[in-house]
């Protein structure tokens, strides 16, 4: 009975990678092992993937996994959007998330898809370097799920101060793909001439503070007109720019926030992913795929938990567990009954294994 339990877990995945059976049963025992150990380093995982081998042999099967086996990321992809409604369109963030493993730098820029004020990692690549993307990164990127997803289906690219650049910024015009990045306090708006420049803080210094405010006409930005929205405090200014209108463009980036909640999830406040002593970057990269298909398994269960039993509110009305932590939670006990061989509710494991499989 619990390898029939087992086996329809593996199905779920079957319908989305067209893996061989053997590899295809790694994978989903790699997944329960990531949510039983909450942590994603070899040696703890080698615990539990198969508790019929010994923790040598299943370390040697791990390692020889992410040193052989290839990935096809645009299937991974697809995976990612098949879970999302049809004909409805996103916004997709960019962002970079990294740390340091002795003398070497982990660097990745990732591209989320934001479904439910959740993001779900969509693509991503390891920057061999310490520090920021060039141009030519972004767009490896984004032209990815502008092919994966369709760009019909994008609403706009939301981003951080990070991600601005006169090459960066024509691209993102020429294409025709709507954006709404944070820029620096310090970036000079107006005339090419030098004289005539100043910062874009001046166009709102006269503002109260904690107030919106939407210019109306555009500005010249990096020798582009664009359209700026600011909102001042007493500390900073938090000013963004968008090449098609500035409705709402300061509520839009805000939703930048859910990229950093899932890079919290997949480090401290789930997988522990700095925990890995892997080095080598396409490893790694194979590595966020797996971690990917979990994280977006427990935002999934969440959603549907919530709807069904919703997180309860603390004094503030703020909720106590995110989704994902509600997911995690629930997805964890699920595990656990599975691999013990107590599932006793045939109804509640058929509702997960359709909402993970999407069928």
């Amino acid at each position: 009975m619990k390898q029939h339990y087992i086996n329809k877990l593996k199905s779920s995945l079957q319908f989305h990678f067209q893996w061989n059976a053997s590899r295809l049963k790694f994978l989903t025992n790699f997944i329960t092992s990531i949510i039983i150990s909450s942590t994603i380093r070899l040696n703890r995982i080698a615990l539990f993937i198969n508790t019929e081998a010994k923790s040598e042999s299943n370390y040697r099967r791990i390692q020889n996994f992410f040193q052989k086996f290839k990935i096809d990321y645009e299937e991974y992809a697809r995976f990612v959007i098949s879970h999302l409604p049809e004909k409805q369109s996103f916004y997709l963030v960019m962002d970079r998330t990294n740390w340091k493993f002795g003398k070497s730098d982990i660097n990745i820029l990732m591209l989320g898809i934001i479904y439910k004020k959740m993001c779900l990692p969509l693509y991503w690549i390891p920057l061999n370097k310490g520090g920021s993307s060039s141009t030519h990164e972004r767009k490896e990127v984004l032209e990815t799920a502008i092919k994966m997803l369709g760009k019909q289906r994008i609403k706009a690219l939301l981003a951080d101060r990070e991600f601005i650049g006169v090459n960066w910024f024509r691209y993102l015009i020429e294409e025709q793909i709507e954006f709404h990045i944070r820029i620096p306090k310090h970036v000079k708006s107006g005339s090419l001439l030098e004289k005539n420049r100043k910062t874009v803080t001046e166009l709102f210094r006269h503002f109260k503070e904690n107030v919106t405010v939407d210019r109306r006409k555009q500005v010249k930005i990096l020798g582009y007109n664009l359209y700026v929205s600011c909102m001042r405090t007493k500390k900073d200014y938090c000013i963004v720019v968008s090449n098609k209108d500035n409705l709402n463009s300061l509520e839009k980036y805000q939703l930048r926030w859910t990229i950093e909640n899932m890079f919290g999830a997949f480090k401290t406040r789930g997988f522990n992913f700095e925990d890995t002593h892997m080095t080598a970057l396409e490893k790694i990269k194979k590595l966020i795929v797996i971690v990917s298909i979990v994280y977006i398994w427990c935002v999934l269960i969440g959603l549907w938990y919530n709807e069904t039993v919703p997180i309860k509110l603390m004094t503030l009305g703020r909720k106590r567990k995110s989704i994902f932590r509600y997911g995690f939670n629930y997805l964890t006990a699920f595990i656990k009954k599975l691999l013990d061989g107590n599932i006793h509710n045939d109804f509640e494991f058929n509702e997960v294994i359709k909402i993970l499989s999407c069928t």
